[in-house]
């Protein structure tokens, strides 16, 4: 796929609008690893038509490498809007358009088929560019419901004019004509945390939320089932930060309010994975693994880096380079040694 150059961009100075996060040390954006974790290295630089600005005092709350291309990778933030790098987290830059250059970025969705169409979710909106982000529709979905925000977007890879959202209020809405109409199809109750769709049968969905669990769907949301599979017993399991998957679905795992959990049959059932730390006394919103080898595991919290090579059986541990909170990984799946996480400012 093409991809514009740098020349042909408008860069924007981030530098000052950075330093207005909620946290002014520079520990900041984006940790790389080349090697599994156990050395890191602050990426940050922003080239601009000014000079150079950096990430170090910008909040990443999420992050998404493109499906086709690992040096190609985006983030939202909290309150600089959203960024992109074109050579594997290096330097980033910003699109042109004024309204996700600033504010908080929910979630960002690159669309499994075509590379240049990305989905962006920001406050009551969810905002396409299906020309590598040169230009953006704002209307492909809008709330207009009072403090209503979409949170969470997932393409089918299936059919990509399939696009599933999900919603502050616990709504997951459904649209099969590419954004042009929505659906409910699901009302929780409780902010939608992630949507994950099955890697070999798309009719299979998960959806997770922050206070009241999963729910499952085996047939493309018209019905569904509340998941329990043994969570019951596991304590503040009902509260899900993130869900990963490998690469054929055959392993999910959950960072939830009792730790890390893991299911062998997309959802159904679950268990506890062993970790350091007891049960509960972290938290973790960053995690990873390797897609081809689910075995290898890593996650974050609280400055602290773990990996294990054995599906948690034992893990390493490595100090992180920030104080801030661990809040998004990624892990390239050609070289899952080579790991990227998001780090932001404590919130209340």
């Amino acid at each position: 796929m093409k991809r514009f150059s740098l020349i042909a961009l408008s860069l924007i100075l981030i530098g000052a609008g950075c330093s207005s996060s909620s946290s002014s040390g520079s520990d900041g954006g984006i940790f790389s690893s080349a090697n599994a974790g156990q050395d890191w290295t602050q990426t940050v630089i922003v080239p601009t038509a000014s000079g150079i600005g950096t990430l170090a005092t910008t909040d990443v709350l999420n992050m998404e490498m493109d499906p086709e291309d690992d040096t190609f990778m985006y983030i939202g933030t909290r309150q600089n809007g959203v960024l992109y790098s074109q050579d594997s987290g290096i330097s980033w830059m910003q699109p042109e358009s004024d309204a996700l250059s600033d504010g908080l970025i929910y979630h960002i969705e690159v669309d499994p088929t075509d590379v240049c169409t990305v989905y962006v979710a920001k406050g009551s909106r969810l905002y396409s560019t299906r020309d590598c982000m040169r230009s953006f529709d704002s209307e492909t979905y809008v709330d207009n419901r009072s403090g209503v925000s979409v949170v969470q977007v997932a393409v089918d890879w299936f059919s990509a004019s399939t696009i599933w959202i999900g919603l502050s209020n616990g709504d997951v809405l459904k649209s099969t004509d590419s954004g042009d109409t929505w659906q409910t199809v699901l009302k929780t109750g409780e902010e939608i945390s992630n949507i994950l769709i099955h890697t070999t049968d798309s009719r299979n969905v998960l959806v997770s939320t922050f206070g009241k669990g999963l729910y499952k769907t085996e047939d493309a949301g018209a019905d569904w089932d509340e998941v329990d599979g043994g969570l019951s017993d596991l304590k503040k399991s009902e509260t899900v930060y993130s869900l990963i998957q490998s690469d054929d679905s055959s392993v999910v795992i959950a960072a939830n309010g009792y730790g890390l959990v893991r299911s062998t049959d997309f959802g159904s059932t679950w268990e506890a994975i062993e970790l350091v730390t007891s049960a509960g006394q972290v938290t973790i919103r960053a995690v990873g693994m390797d897609v081809t080898d689910p075995d290898t595991l890593y996650y974050a919290a609280n400055a602290t880096f773990y990996h294990s090579d054995d599906a948690g059986s034992t893990w390493d541990t490595e100090k992180l380079p920030s104080s801030r909170v661990p809040r998004a990984m990624l892990v390239d799946p050609d070289e899952p040694a080579v790991l990227y996480i998001g780090v932001a400012s404590a919130t209340d």
